[in-house]
């Protein structure tokens, strides 16, 4: 019998990782084996909690995009994709796809019982009727023009003092643990990284120690408009942070400057987890919670603060979104014209 799950947190409901293959745990518990690539595995999960979709239908081109065009993004983008999927499927699949108007667009917006997830939905349903133009699918795509629900930019800005702090809570947490867990340290080393470095949890992750260079920290940014490599530049305090990354305990093989006791990188949700749980930890001390993700924001605005180009380290090849998304700071300076 499937039990409560103990690891691989990441997979969806009834799909279990045993033997290096993939499987469909049915209500009865029968397990049906669905190979060993996780991509083929969720789309064949879907076929069994949702049925084959029908030809000639939405369900039928977003399962096409599925497995044709969205593996080709961002890893997040297509877990993204996936998840968004079954939504979409549920309002729009058994519809031909000529036959979806922009006011049905609207209509799951208006709808929808989280106003900006439908956003990240309707995103990928963009993609997909995109998708279909190309394959012949579709002849328009009916999200053109369709305005999404209204969205408030994150302000949060985690100040030097309170970040330092939370620093300080996770060494002490890891001093106090009897067993010296030293997750409290890789999340305390990772997020040090993360700020001075300016970069997205997913690409700290998976640095690999050749990318660890005389002149710097090489990230190959992986995004859905392709690949960016961005070189930060040393820094003492980023020297520092690295040493102490290098120095948790890890196999002689490991190859990641951040990585598990088996020297391979953490998963993104793991990661994800285990942040969230410590941060649960700092709330009940009395703290205000913030997102993993307010790091970057944290590292572009005290560099626009400085005068400095924030896009030469964030990757980004406009001031749009850093300015939009990440440009935190409470008061605006300039000086006087004359």
């Amino acid at each position: 019998m499937a039990g409560r799950r103990k690891h691989n947190f990441h997979l969806p409901p009834r799909l279990y990782l045993k033997r290096r293959s993939y499987y469909y745990v049915t209500p009865a518990n029968k397990w049906i084996a669905l190979g060993p690539d996780l991509g083929t595995a969720k789309r064949k999960l879907l076929d069994f909690e949702h049925g084959p979709a029908v030809a000639g239908t939405v369900a039928e081109m977003i399962d096409r995009y599925l497995s044709e065009e969205s593996p080709k993004r961002a890893v997040r983008t297509h877990q993204d994709n996936v998840v968004a999927a079954k939504r979409l499927k549920a309002f729009f699949g058994f519809m031909n796809p000529n036959s979806v108007k922009p006011s049905h667009v609207a209509g799951f917006l208006d709808r929808h019982p989280a106003p900006i997830r439908a956003n990240r939905e309707a995103a990928t349903l963009s993609s997909a009727f995109t998708y279909g133009m190309r394959k012949g699918l579709a002849d328009k795509n009916p999200c053109y023009g369709v305005r999404r629900n209204p969205e408030k930019p994150r302000r949060r800005y985690v100040d030097d003092t309170e970040f330092y702090a939370f620093l300080k809570f996770a060494e002490t947490k890891y001093e106090q643990s009897k067993r010296k867990h030293d997750g409290y340290l890789m999340l305390c080393i990772t997020a040090e990284i993360a700020y001075l470095t300016g970069q997205r949890r997913e690409d700290v992750l998976v640095v690999p120690l050749r990318n660890v260079r005389d002149d710097g920290i090489l990230f190959e940014q992986k995004k859905s408009n392709g690949e960016m490599r961005v070189l930060v530049q040393w820094t003492d305090a980023l020297r520092v942070a690295v040493a102490k990354a290098k120095a948790l305990p890890r196999p002689v093989s490991g190859l990641y400057l951040v990585c598990n006791r088996r020297g391979q990188p953490y998963t993104d949700a793991g990661f994800k987890t285990m942040w969230n749980r410590l941060q649960v930890q700092w709330r009940d001390a009395g703290n205000k919670r913030f997102w993993f993700h307010d790091l970057r924001a944290k590292a572009i605005t005290d560099m626009k603060e400085q005068g400095r180009d924030a896009k030469e380290v964030s990757g980004h090849k406009t001031d749009a979104m850093v300015n939009r998304v990440y440009d935190r700071r409470r008061v605006r300076r300039g000086l006087a014209v004359k």
